[in-house]
């Protein structure tokens, strides 16, 4: 079988038997078939027309629509009466209409183990002005979720990573020459997590033996990127910037490693 360049995967979840969050309905099906006995869920059947499933649920049956988002019920036009549950990857339908509020929804990502995921995102000196508040609506890349770190590169004259902040939505997509003059595509609210004491310039990444092949330092972070597998050497080099007694591992990526920097 040849190696296929356009296949996607999910972020890195720790469930026996799938190595990825799902990017599909049929994955979300998959994974609730592998976590159902851990969240109390007895199936009877699956079907493939509306609604998905019939299964058991403390004590009583439930009718299920599997959603890869939440949102996706409404999108894809099913009758609200036609279901008591759905159950989806994550939940962004919290404010639905409320002739869909009566349904449960069950988000299989915090049963998961997934790990957030870390983007750099770039400012110019224009927009500036607008990250000087500790929450700001900010382009991110088409991937992004709740939990997930961005770290944010000023160009030039500043040329440096100088804050990291916490995506917490809500999410907003903007057509070209919208109405409310943001710029155009997927917009999600941030909170910051840090303003560095000392900011990471792209000198040092630059120079640094760990950072100075990451494509993302050879573009010199133009645009936002996905750096979840660069966020480890990074993470060294801020290390040891900091003076950061912690000891390095692995494991700690996104935000859980940006709590270690702020504490240090």
């Amino acid at each position: 079988m040849k190696a296929n360049a356009d296949l996607k995967y999910g972020r890195p979840i720790t469930v026996s038997g799938m190595a990825y969050a799902p990017i599909s309905e049929l994955g979300v099906v998959f994974l609730f078939g592998r976590l159902a006995p851990t969240l109390g869920f007895h199936v009877e059947y699956i079907h493939p027309y509306f609604p998905d499933c019939i299964a058991r649920h403390k004590g009583k049956l439930r009718r299920i629509e599997f959603e890869l988002w939440a949102s996706d019920f409404g999108n894809h036009g099913h009758d609200p009466k036609g279901a008591d549950m759905i159950v989806c990857w994550e939940n962004d339908w919290e404010d639905r209409p409320k002739k869909y509020r009566h349904l449960e929804i069950i988000s299989l990502k915090p049963s998961s183990g997934a790990l957030p995921r870390v983007h750099v995102v770039c400012s110019n000196k224009s927009n500036f002005a607008e990250l000087s508040t500790s929450r700001v609506e900010w382009n991110v890349p088409s991937q992004t979720q709740k939990g997930d770190l961005v770290l944010m590169y000023r160009s030039a004259p500043a040329s440096a990573i100088c804050d990291a902040w916490e995506v917490v939505g809500p999410f907003n997509r903007y057509s070209k020459h919208n109405r409310q003059g943001r710029w155009p595509g997927l917009q999600a609210y941030m909170k910051r997590l840090v303003q560095l004491k000392r900011p990471l310039t792209f000198e040092i990444l630059k120079r640094a033996p760990e950072t100075r092949n990451l494509s993302i330092v050879r573009r010199r972070f133009r645009g936002k990127s996905d750096i979840t597998l660069d966020w480890f050497p990074i993470y060294q080099v801020l290390g040891r910037v900091f003076k950061m007694v912690e000891p390095f591992r692995a494991d700690r990526v996104g935000v859980g490693a940006c709590i270690i920097l702020i504490a240090s």
